[in-house]
């Protein structure tokens, strides 16, 4: 009996990304197959079934894999792969795909198959809070509450995923709220009132859109708001949009290879965790929260025009 051979590419789709059910499973087998051909496997899956294919994929050797799904998608599938030779794709089929954007993958499916058919492979940054990797960011504050109000509202395709968000936005904003965190940048200790705290993955641009230019610095944004009055909000989402929220106020930045988050001395004592996202996925932590940069810790396909 002939050995055959292991395909080199593994494309591994997360079947309940918006793009997904949008297109049909068949529509985005076809284009799996027109761009990369016989050589590259599929498998559409859910849930945990996608960690467990990706550590298989593993174990046999594959060379690359390309992940299809939103930013929680990818990072759960970076978190497997980082520290191994294995390349990583994006393939955006999320929402806001902001890693995806960062890199320069292009939006629409076939495009972003053909630059991954073609890409070259980037030695990045990653960052890990409490041991859990991450490629963008972790939040606190206003963005677990947007999620957890969006989750419950609940949507059926990537448009009224959408719509949730929105409407969960201003849910949020109509009733801000404050959370006191206590952090220790590089050693120095600093106690916070804020509505909202990101800690990214290398810093971000002076841009519209919050990415970063570089991923390979080795060190952490953090950013914090002040707390602020509906109007002001309002500003911020004006200088975001023109791309000079860095101007803004009421946004403070820090740089920084680890933080850590303890509890606040206002806090009850019993207070020992803490909401957040991580890419967009929320979750607890439990305090003392450790986020740290990983310098390097993955190999990531990356567009040869355009990209990083």
């Amino acid at each position: 009996m002939t050995n055959m051979a292991k395909p080199k590419t593994a494309v591994v789709i997360n079947r309940h990304a918006g793009t997904v059910r949008s297109m049909g499973e068949e529509a985005v087998r076809k284009l799996v197959a027109d761009a990369l051909g016989e050589e590259a496997s599929l498998a559409l899956l859910e849930g945990p079934a996608i960690e467990d294919h990706i550590k298989t994929l593993l174990r046999d050797g594959v060379a690359r894999v390309i992940v299809g799904g939103g930013d929680g998608t990818v990072a759960s599938a970076a978190g497997l792969v980082a520290g191994s030779p294995v390349a990583l794709g994006i393939l955006p089929l999320g929402t806001m795909n902001l890693m995806a954007q960062t890199i320069g993958m292009a939006p629409a499916p076939a495009a972003a198959l053909a630059q991954l058919r073609d890409a070259g492979v980037k030695q990045v940054d990653a960052a890990s809070a409490n041991g859990r990797l991450f490629l963008h960011h972790v939040s606190f504050g206003l963005q677990p509450r947007m999620v957890r109000i969006r989750e419950r509202m609940g949507y059926s395709s990537r448009f009224t995923k959408m719509l949730a968000a929105a409407r969960a936005t201003v849910a949020v904003l109509l009733n801000p709220r404050s959370e006191r965190l206590g952090l220790r940048i590089g050693g120095e200790p600093i106690e916070l009132r804020t509505p909202g705290l990101i800690i990214s993955n290398n810093v971000y641009e002076n841009a519209m859109m919050l990415k970063q230019s570089r991923l390979d610095e080795g060190v952490l944004g953090i950013y914090a708001l002040e707390p602020m009055t509906l109007a002001a909000y309002l500003r911020l989402a004006f200088d975001v949009l023109r791309g000079r929220w860095r101007d803004n106020v009421n946004v403070t930045e820090r740089r920084s290879s680890t933080v850590q988050l303890t509890r606040h001395r206002r806090l009850r004592r019993d207070s020992r965790s803490i909401k957040a996202t991580v890419d967009g996925e929320l979750t607890l932590f439990d305090l003392p929260l450790v986020i740290e940069s990983r310098p390097a810790a993955l190999k990531l396909l990356v567009p040869r025009e355009g990209g990083l």
